[in-house]
């Protein structure tokens, strides 16, 4: 190029558009809304009736909204035109106009419809309407966007078979998601007089009509008051201070109870007992209750701040939140490294939650299921009685749509708790007279002291089938994709799987009539006519099969009883860690030991022994042999009182009293002989190499092996509570 030579630069070209694609140029709806409007005022002011019914109606205004909001693909259902939708809503306006019921039916169908349709097209809607139940309901709900938050939330005391707490410190409604959230759930089941469960959960996703899913669930097993955040509750936990007709109650022995530990119970403010007479407070009526909730500021921006710093609070305040932060401060460089698996942390978790009250968040009311119970009138009580086809109706769609899927399912309980249970269950006071059994039971004690065990099911789904008639049982149903269990000693921060399966799955099967309202359909009282004919079938049944069936039938007569079928199936392989197997080896053993010292004692210690046809006189005490198998067999202190009754015998035979003493004598030596025997017996066939080696071929046998173990029983139910008075109004439809 010539140095003084000038570019002109050159105008862009530009691209032709593709010939398939084309432009669509959106109408804008102001002219055809303006003059529907200016009709349908005018046929509004007129004389023509028909002309206020449609408007009354909503369906007017709703044809107004379709026509007002109509935007091509941004408008509700855009594969449907627009003129179809119109027609279509006011030919169904046409055909109900004909019957009142049918009328009234469309209006309150169609007026939700037209708020609905106003909070998605018109921003300025939603915000007006949430800042006026802002200001209206503001200490009973939060409105931010499209949810509905609740907090502060009353906790829900259990107080019919068993005693217990459940809170749930938030609640999340959210209406674009038809999707209800649960935030930090807790609950304290006190099972028995020594025995409590706790529950935590961080988060439960109800999704209307499609499944609910639920995070990690921490169940902790809890024995003995030391553990126990119950423990000191009578039997009876009914407080004689609250008003049947109260609704919301405070104060009650089990709010003290879970308050206890808790730092919201040392800041919480009370009344003086001057001022109010008693030291309880009490509410009688669901608006005093509800004045304790937050409220919220009227302002969009505020609202939404203040939510999500309620949420933040609750997420690190909660038990669980806690746990695994003290569970990540105890640990090691080393030990970190392991909590780095989802498995191991949650055991983590689960040991360090153990230690913690079961209601960690205790508020300061609750209300009564107990008052639940009786909330809706007699005359609904009694239709429901009534038609029990409603419950099944409701029930078997619910059911149905509505599969839970849970992260994991985390139980855990104490060593010592475990140790104790075996004291109990086997070892009791066999200790006191076998040395053998000290020492076992002292082997067994010392793998649970100071140690936690958590067994963890992983990714749970479950799935219930209510049928809508009664000639079928309900049907639950649960698969276990992962199922591990952990030895932690939290002394030192170890964590190590004892056992692990591929799986499980269970099926439970529940006999419809357990159902409320369906005592019509649980069967009579066996009277003594069937009993005896159940007697019968039992001493006429064809085999060994047969006849336990027809035991099993005869006992649950006796005891008038049902039962919940459960079938539990682990599948195969399995894997054990070796001191799991030496626990379980030293266990078989012990229980060995026992089975045959009461299979030895099953003889009577008094019953005299068989005559010989040639009795000798007895024999020296010394000139017996060393080698002799009878003294071999006893202990030192069994051949002294030998030799003393020995001696003695001499001298009877020298005063001539012998015969009146060998019957004793001959008593003496058979009892210490048959000790002595059977002790050497125990100890000759219970063998430790032969338990561990019985032990570890099973378990090398479960590690190759493939398909499914289980069990199948019954959890018995009985049927005296739930047959009611004979008394009750007869039923419209079973």
């Amino acid at each position: 190029m010539a140095p003084n030579q000038v570019t002109i630069p050159r105008k862009p070209v530009p691209r032709p558009e593709p010939r398939n694609k084309r432009t669509v140029k959106r109408k804008s709806p102001r002219l055809t809304t303006l003059l529907s409007s200016a009709f349908a005022a005018i046929l509004l002011f007129t004389v023509l009736p028909w002309a206020r019914r449609w408007f009354l109606s909503g369906a007017a205004i709703q044809s107004f909204l379709l026509l007002f909001t109509h935007r091509g693909d941004d408008s509700a259902f855009p594969s449907i035109p627009l003129w179809t939708r119109l027609s279509t809503l006011n030919l169904i306006y046409a055909v109900c106009s004909t019957s009142w019921l049918l009328h009234g039916l469309f209006v309150s169908v169609c007026y939700p419809t037209i708020l609905l349709t106003s909070l998605t097209h018109f921003p300025w809607v939603g915000e007006l309407s949430r800042k006026l139940m802002r200001k209206t309901f503001g200490r009973y709900g939060h409105f931010i966007r499209d949810k509905l938050a609740l907090f502060n939330l009353p906790a829900l005391e259990i107080d019919t078979e068993v005693d217990g707490l459940f809170v749930l410190r938030g609640v999340t409604i959210s209406f674009s998601t038809l999707s209800i959230v649960g935030h930090d759930v807790e609950c304290g089941i006190k099972l028995a007089k020594d025995i409590e469960l706790a529950i935590y959960v961080d988060e439960v996703v109800v999704n209307l009509f499609r499944r609910i899913e639920i995070g990690d669930v921490y169940a902790n097993v809890k024995g003995g008051k030391f553990e126990m955040t119950f423990g000191g509750l009578d039997d009876d936990t009914t407080d004689d201070t609250a008003s049947l007709d109260s609704f919301f109650v405070g104060d009650t022995p089990l709010l003290r109870a879970a308050s206890a530990g808790t730092d919201g119970f040392k800041n919480r403010p009370k009344l003086r007992e001057s001022l109010t007479g008693v030291s309880f407070m009490q509410d009688s009526s669901p608006r005093a209750g509800l004045d304790g909730v937050t409220r919220l500021s009227p302002d969009e921006d505020e609202a939404e701040k203040d939510y999500h710093e309620l949420l933040t609070d609750i997420k690190t305040t909660s038990a669980i939140h806690k746990a695994r932060r003290q569970a990540l401060q105890k640990a090691t460089e080393e030990q970190r490294s392991a909590l780095d698996d989802v498995k191991n942390m949650r055991a983590a978790i689960n040991a360090e939650l153990h230690s913690f009250p079961s209601i960690s968040h205790s508020p300061t009311r609750s209300v009564r299921v107990s008052m639940l119970r009786t909330m809706s009138p007699p005359w609904v009580r009694e239709f429901q009685h009534r038609l029990p086809l409603l419950l099944r109706l409701l029930l078997a769609p619910v059911s149905y749509l509505h599969p839970i899927k849970i992260s994991s399912i985390n139980a855990a309980g104490s060593g010592k708790w475990v140790s104790s249970l075996l004291q109990h269950e086997i070892f009791a006071e066999h200790t006191e007279t076998n040395a053998e059994l000290r020492r076992l039971h002292r082997r067994t004690s010392a793998w649970l002291a100071d140690t936690t065990f958590s067994l963890q099911l992983v990714d749970v789904d479950g799935l219930g089938q209510v049928p809508l008639s009664t000639y079928f049982d309900i049907v639950t149903y649960l698969k276990v994709h992962d199922v591990v269990a952990y030895r932690t000693v939290q002394e030192h921060g170890t964590i190590a799987q004892v056992v692990r399966v591929g799986g499980a799955d269970a099926t439970f099967r529940i006999p419809s009539y357990l159902l409320p309202h369906h005592e019509h359909c649980i069967p009579p009282e066996p009277s003594t006519e069937d009993k005896e004919q159940l007697e019968i079938d039992v001493t006429e049944a064809d085999g060994i099969p047969q006849t336990v069936r027809a035991k099993k039938l005869l006992k649950k007569a006796q005891k008038d009883q049902t039962s919940i079928e459960m079938s539990v199936h682990a599948q195969l392989p399995a894997t054990f860690d070796q001191s799991m197997l030496n626990f379980v080896a030293a266990v078989v053993k012990a229980t060995k030991i026992i089975e045959l010292e009461e299979e030895a004692l099953d003889i009577d210690p008094e019953s005299p022994p068989q005559p010989s046809p040639a009795p000798s006189p007895p024999p020296e005490a010394d000139s017996t042999p060393p080698s002799s198998p009878v003294k071999a067999s006893m202990g030192i202190k069994e051949a002294v009182n030998v030799k003393m009754l020995a001696r003695n015998i001499r001298q009877n035979l020298k005063d001539g009293t012998y015969n009146s003493n060998i019957k004793d004598f001959v008593k003496e030596v058979h009892k210490n002989t048959r000790d002595g025997m059977r002790k050497h017996a125990v100890g000759t066939l219970i063998n430790d190499r032969w338990i561990a080696k019985l032990v570890g071929k099973t378990a090398a046998a479960l590690q190759k092996a493939q398909g499914d173990i289980g069990y199948t029983g019954g959890i018995p139910i009985p049927l005296a509570p739930y047959r009611g008075s004979k008394d009750l109004p007869t039923k419209l439809l079973p």
